[in-house]
């Protein structure tokens, strides 16, 4: 529990990869929510009377379903490639430095810049 606090209170390393998972996760709970929410609205109007309706909502409700779930992984995977490039740029400034023939850093990154 002292690191969580210890993680937020410092900036040695990002808390952006682990929020965009638990925001991908929270909105892929809201999905299949809002999925089963429609489904029962749609049997509920077949019991209710509206067979074209309800019939159409119940096609429709699995594929609008997947369009979202897989629209909200690609959103979620763009927040996650700022996080990968950052990654990705200090293993580039590495490699510079040795093939510019300097020594490199003793630690995986500077002591100032976010680690992963």
């Amino acid at each position: 529990m002292l690191s969580i606090f210890k993680r937020l209170l410092n900036f040695d390393r990002l808390i952006g990869p682990v929020l965009v998972k638990l925001v991908y996760y929270v909105g892929a709970i809201v999905i299949v929510l809002g999925a089963v929410g429609a489904f029962l609205a749609a049997v509920f109007s077949l019991f209710g009377g509206n067979f074209g309706p309800g019939l159409m909502q119940l096609i429709a409700v699995p594929a609008v379903a997947a369009v979202g779930f897989v629209y909200w992984r690609f959103l979620c995977e763009l927040f996650m490639l700022a996080f990968l490039a950052y990654e990705r740029l200090g293993q580039v400034r590495d490699l510079m430095r040795i093939a510019a023939g300097q020594a490199p850093p003793a630690t995986e990154s500077d002591e100032t810049a976010p680690s992963f």
